[in-house]
């Protein structure tokens, strides 16, 4: 390498000499600033995001909490209807009546209902108002989309308040 440089003429050694003083801080900004400066915008953006995110989430508990304190409580009991009275009823009133293949005790406060061919909305739909209105919950729910539509077919376990 000393040969080399040597070989060279005056001239070629500054022209190289140069090239390598504005070679050297043009990498260091390539290979080092410039990622980090990158990285450091991206990672000040996702802090804005998740700030954006904990408000909401702040927001939304304390609507919650108001809520829950302002009397819009789930309103106990049915009636004195059966369980599975309230689903029949509820279910064929939500317009799923024609989906509604299935419905059978799991145990004193459960029951099992298969849907099929039925609107995704109108399920979740009917699934609020039992909650809503009865206290009724879904404690296990399966969906599937429905072969060749748009509809779904839903396997669930809805259990009672007076559990």
């Amino acid at each position: 390498m000393k040969e080399w440089w040597s070989a060279l003429g005056t001239r070629e050694r500054l022209m190289l000499g140069g090239g390598a003083l504005l070679l050297v801080p043009l990498l260091l900004w390539a290979l080092a600033w410039q990622p980090l400066a990158s990285g450091a915008h991206q990672l000040e953006t996702e802090v804005a995001a998740q700030r954006e995110a904990l408000q909401w989430m702040r927001s939304a508990a304390a609507e919650l909490q108001q809520l829950r304190g302002s009397g819009a409580q789930v309103s106990a009991g049915m009636g004195g209807r059966s369980l599975l009275a309230v689903v029949d009823q509820s279910a064929r009133a939500a317009g799923l009546g024609n989906g509604l293949k299935r419905i059978e005790p799991d145990s004193a406060t459960a029951v099992r209902v298969r849907l099929e061919g039925v609107a995704f909305d109108a399920v979740v739909t009917w699934l609020d108002e039992l909650s809503r209105q009865f206290g009724v919950l879904a404690t296990l729910v399966t969906v599937e989309r429905a072969v060749g539509s748009a509809q779904v077919n839903v396997r669930l376990t809805l259990q009672s308040p007076e559990s």
